[in-house]
């Protein structure tokens, strides 16, 4: 009669109950992603005249943390759970380009944009407009003299993030009827959110403020935006109820997505 060999036991003496030996080599999941944290990269290191800020949705580092990455050469990479890049000339902080991930674009057209700063405005307020179609190269970012120069208006924008400079508050989002619940609305706020870090000025916030487009797309918002999203407060008019409203293009619906 044989007997099966004692199991042989390890070398560092070790005894503790064998599950309390598998928990210490278990694989637990990488956090759930609780905000955006942003990335600061180089495609040929930090002395490249091109940098990208690059806004990430990943709990690899905490919401609104900034990381510097420029040094790591990353020839174009970005880091994984990214969402939008910000590409800029280092000599002047000029922006140049704007790509956004297939993630936030898959089901929206290419798109171009055009940021514009509201001078007459009592409050500093910028704006950031999306286009499709014309003559300017995907993720482009333009000013209205160069809109305007290529024979366009500003009221051909198919999309539109309007927000106040110092409080990051965001007045107004708009997106074209033909393109609503597309994710257009989650873009742009994005984007806008990446300029407006690179700029140095407030995050991206609500304040309660909401027509029934944008209280429904806050009842689904991404967990990244969910902690600076306020309850709603009050009760705005959807522009589509109006009878008034012109048709076209500039009959844009305030929507986040």
């Amino acid at each position: 009669m044989t007997s099966a060999a004692p199991a042989p036991r390890s070398s560092g003496g070790d005894r503790r109950d064998p599950a309390q030996r598998l928990r210490l080599v278990a694989l637990t999941p990488p956090p759930a992603p609780s905000g955006v944290w942003w990335a600061r990269i180089a495609d040929s290191g930090p002395e490249s005249r091109e940098h990208a800020l690059v806004a990430v949705g990943s709990g690899r580092f905490a919401a609104g943390t900034p990381v510097d990455m420029t040094a790591l050469q990353a020839g174009g990479r970005r880091p994984a759970g990214w969402l939008v890049e910000v590409g800029y000339r280092t000599v002047d902080g000029a922006v140049v380009r704007l790509v956004p991930s297939e993630d936030l674009s898959d089901r929206c057209p290419t798109l171009w944009f055009a940021e514009l700063h509201h001078a007459t405005s009592p409050i500093a307020a910028s704006s950031l407009l999306a286009f499709t179609g014309g003559p300017f190269r995907a993720g482009a970012v333009v000013t209205p003299r160069e809109v305007a120069a290529a024979g366009l208006r500003m009221a051909d924008r198919i999309g539109e993030v309007r927000w106040y400079n110092r409080s990051g508050i965001v007045d107004d989002v708009r997106v074209a009827p033909a393109l609503r619940r597309r994710g257009m609305g989650t873009l742009l706020v994005t984007a806008a959110e990446a300029l407006a870090v690179l700029r140095g000025w407030a995050p991206l916030r609500s304040d309660g403020r909401l027509t029934d487009a944008g209280a429904a797309w806050l009842e689904a918002a991404p967990p990244a935006w969910r902690p600076r999203l306020a309850d709603r407060s009050e009760v705005l008019p959807d522009p589509d109820a109006a009878v008034d409203e012109p048709v076209g293009v500039t009959r844009l619906l305030k929507d986040y997505a």
